[in-house]
């Protein structure tokens, strides 16, 4: 269908009409024109009643530290040993409180006897009456004596006086009794505590108070006017009044008209400084959604310095599985809430300076990985100590340093460029695999939870762990060839299941190249030194947002700032990881290796499998073309049993993984390939190899 431009109608011309020719059968079809608005029958838009309208924020009738039983565990407990506490201390002085009173005593019953005299006598006038006597006044003096204060003095005389009397009688008869030793003993002890010297009382403090008791909108106003963001002209306005939060005390604020969030939070020094706190206890986050806007300001100031209080043990300790599909507790973070954590499908960075507990905590991940049976593990300790031996029990691959192992020959560095090689074409061939799935499988094209526990698909997570990556990147011999990949693996491997978690001391763009360190998604900075570790942990704009890792304790181990993971409550915030030393990450791995026989996912090295340097003396292609017989094709892992079989002195606990490292100098690259498989004989679609490609690796 086709406009007839043979004259251009106006659409804006009342009564025009647009004419449509139809070049198949020449029908001309006339559409009406535009009607003339009608500006007074135009309707008013639509108001939304209260009840309609998006509800507001509503604050917690009930404090949400009592909702959470966890917190209602540590409030108890803090109020038992707080108590606990004052009273083992003030017990253990118990006789010198009894000395000093006894001490003090008979000075308050000086005072004690002179509040009386000048209760009595009118004391305030007294030096007044003495002094007209002394001049001689007789007139002044006696209008002091006549005085109704005097006068009503002298009937507080007669009422001392009885009460002397009756308090001599109750005495003298309490003689008898058994009641007079315990009221000498109040009446001593409130003597002593009249007569004590205010340098030197008799009871001391158990604890020293710290800077402030309560958070007052007072303190709050001098803060931010110290940080220069409002003025008595452009004041601060409370959202919410200022109320406990855990251990400490939280608002919500409102900056004037013109200031932003992110300039309080680049701020809180200034602000600490103007509450009179350590730095590391005020935070401060933006409060976004419908209850928030950009000038809107979430602070809460911890009474203590949160992270100079340990998180305690992982509670991966006490859990018998984890589902690695999910959230899993990471640590705590600085009102002492759990923090969850899920690095499904982003690569984790991990950097700070050495003896910071960087490597304890990329184990901890690890060993979150370990409990999970469908995820297969691969770690590269390439500073070779005895901190990853632990997963023996259940890694895939594990290999220590960067020098080439001399008993099996095989060099680290050359099994991690070789994984990495295995693991980008395995991420090449799950991709082809999950484009050839129905929809009902994969509706989106993506890998799911079930697909990848799906044994035959081969679709498990996999996990690869390398600890001081820099050193990868430092080699003279591989590290040209290390940034390519790994930065590849780093970028596409997430999508298909393949997660890198790597660890760093030496975050600069030499060491760690900025290519390879942009594609964490996750970061998680512990103490640096300088401005620009930090950045080059957290990634760029970190600082402008907050977040600096080198204003950390240096003594807070395993604490750090945690970046990338989604969680608006946790997103930058500073988080003490839960701690898992050697004995319980053994504790843990044996947990997970036990999951993994159960499930029949136990493989590789965790199996007994060794991994020896290829000999020079021998072909891996000429030997394979011998047992690869007259088939056509086969899958990989049983050419390896083959091998085995034939040469077990050569071949024995050899893996696809190896028998593709093997033949990449060939260039015979496995592919999927339809063959008997080698549990049940049954054809299958598996990783493998052409008998094509190995004769024309051979003939070439």
């Amino acid at each position: 269908m086709t406009i007839d431009m043979r004259k251009r109608p106006d659409p804006d011309e009342p009564g025009t009409e647009l004419a449509l020719h139809d070049a198949l059968d020449g029908e001309v079809v006339s559409l009406p024109a535009r009607p003339e608005p009608e500006l007074a029958l135009r309707p008013s838009p639509a108001v939304a009643m209260p009840w309609e309208a998006e509800p507001p924020e509503r604050r917690p009738i009930i404090a949400p530290w009592l909702r959470q039983a966890e917190q209602r565990r540590a409030a108890a407990w803090w109020v038992a040993r707080r108590a606990g506490y004052h009273l083992a201390w003030h017990a253990v002085r118990l006789h010198l409180y009894v000395a000093l009173t006894l001490w003090w005593a008979p000075r308050g019953l000086v005072r004690v006897l002179g509040q009386v005299r000048d209760f009595v006598d009118d004391g305030d006038a007294r030096p007044l009456r003495k002094a007209a006597k002394t001049r001689g006044d007789d007139a002044l003096y006696l209008r002091y004596r006549s005085e109704q204060k005097f006068v009503r003095a002298a009937h507080q005389r007669h009422v001392i006086a009885l009460g002397v009397l009756v308090a001599a009688a109750s005495a003298a008869v309490w003689w008898w009794f058994a009641w007079l030793w315990p009221v000498a003993v109040v009446v001593v002890a409130l003597l002593g505590w009249r007569g004590q010297s205010p340098d030197r009382p008799i009871f001391t403090p158990a604890v020293v108070p710290g800077r402030f008791r309560k958070l007052s909108p007072g303190v709050v106003v001098r803060a931010f006017e110290a940080a220069k963001l409002c003025t008595e002209a452009d004041p601060l306005t409370f959202a919410t009044p200022i109320h406990r939060d855990a251990n400490g005390w939280r608002a919500v604020l409102d900056l004037p008209y013109g200031k932003t969030a992110d300039e309080a939070i680049r701020r809180r020094d200034e602000i600490a400084s103007g509450i009179d706190v350590d730095e590391r206890q005020v935070f401060l986050s933006r409060v976004r959604g419908s209850a928030g806007s950009i000038r809107r300001v979430d602070m809460w100031v911890c009474e203590v310095d949160p992270l100079s209080i340990a998180a305690g043990p992982s509670e991966l300790l006490t859990r018998p599985n984890v589902n690695f599909w999910h959230p899993w507790p990471f640590g705590k973070n600085e009102r002492g809430e759990t923090v969850w954590l899920c690095v499904l499908w982003a690569a984790m960075l991990i950097g700070a300076i050495p003896r910071r507990g960087k490597t304890f905590v990329l184990r901890l991940v690890a060993l979150a990985a370990a409990l999970d049976p469908h995820v297969r593990i691969i770690v590269f300790d390439l500073k070779g100590g005895p901190d990853w031996t632990p997963f023996e029990h259940v890694a895939e691959r594990i290999f220590y340093g960067d020098r080439a192992d001399p008993d099996t020959g095989v060099h680290p560095l050359a099994a991690l460029r070789d994984t990495i090689d295995d693991l980008l074409a395995e991420v090449d061939r799950r991709n082809r695999l999950l484009r050839t799935l129905p929809k009902a499988v994969c509706p989106e094209g993506k890998l799911t939870e079930e697909l990848s526990r799906t044994k035959h698909l081969g679709l498990q997570l996999i996990v690869l762990v390398i600890d001081e990556v820099q050193r990868a990147f430092l080699s003279k011999e591989y590290g040209p060839d290390m940034e390519d990949k790994l930065t590849d693996l780093a970028k596409v491997g997430p999508s298909a299941g393949i997660i890198t978690l790597a660890a760093t001391q030496k975050p600069d763009a030499k060491s760690t190249p900025t290519g390879f360190r942009d594609q964490f998604g996750i970061r998680f900075a512990l103490y640096v030194t300088t401005r620009d570790a930090s950045e080059a942990v957290l990634g760029a704009g970190a600082g402008g947002e907050g977040m600096h890792a080198h204003k950390l304790p240096p003594d807070a181990l395993g604490a750090g700032i945690l970046r990338g993971t989604g969680d608006a409550k946790v997103n930058g915030g500073t988080v003490r990881t839960g701690y898992a030393d050697a004995v319980a990450a053994e504790a843990i791995c044996l947990r997970g290796r036990a999951l993994r026989e159960k499930a029949g996912t136990l493989e590789g090295m965790a199996l007994g499998h060794t991994v020896s340097a290829t000999p020079v003396s021998y072909s891996v292609t000429e030997d394979l073309a011998v047992v690869f017989g007259s088939d056509e094709k086969a899958h990989s892992d049983v050419l390896c049993s083959r091998l085995a079989d034939r040469w077990p002195d050569r071949y024995a606990g050899w893996t696809p993984i190896q028998l593709a490292a093997a033949l990449k100098p060939s260039d015979v690259r496995p592919r999927q390939v339809w063959a008997v498989s080698l549990e049940d004989e049954v054809p299958r679609n598996r990783q493998g190899i052409l008998r094509s490609d190995l004769l024309g690796a051979l003939d070439g």
